[in-house]
């Protein structure tokens, strides 16, 4: 920010305060600054094979299983453009999940 009140002084701190999620502003008498911050996308990744961020139905009575090839012949995974469409054999439940990037950054 190149204002007046910092010519004059180059000690005074305008403060910057968030206006909005990740959106900044430092405003003085003189000028207004912006400042957004890069986005990025911390969602977690589901992934229906993986138990730790697996989002399984709560009235499955294999919610709790863990073995990984027990998962594998229990969900049928069907991919679809944006999403993968995940059926279980054991309740007859179906949900999507969403395809996020592999990796943050």
């Amino acid at each position: 920010m190149t204002t007046a009140i910092l010519k004059a002084d180059p000690n005074v701190e305008i403060p910057w305060s968030e206006i909005r999620r990740g959106v900044w502003k430092a405003e003085c008498v003189c000028s207004t600054e912006y400042f957004r911050e890069p986005f990025i996308d911390d969602r977690v990744r589901l992934d229906p094979y993986d138990q730790a961020t697996a989002r399984r139905l709560g009235q499955c009575e294999y919610i709790s299983e863990t073995a990984p090839a027990v998962i594998k012949v229990l969900l049928k995974v069907t991919d679809e453009e944006n999403y993968d469409w995940i059926e279980c054999g054991g309740c007859g439940g179906g949900w999507q999940v969403v395809h996020y990037a592999k990796s943050v950054g």
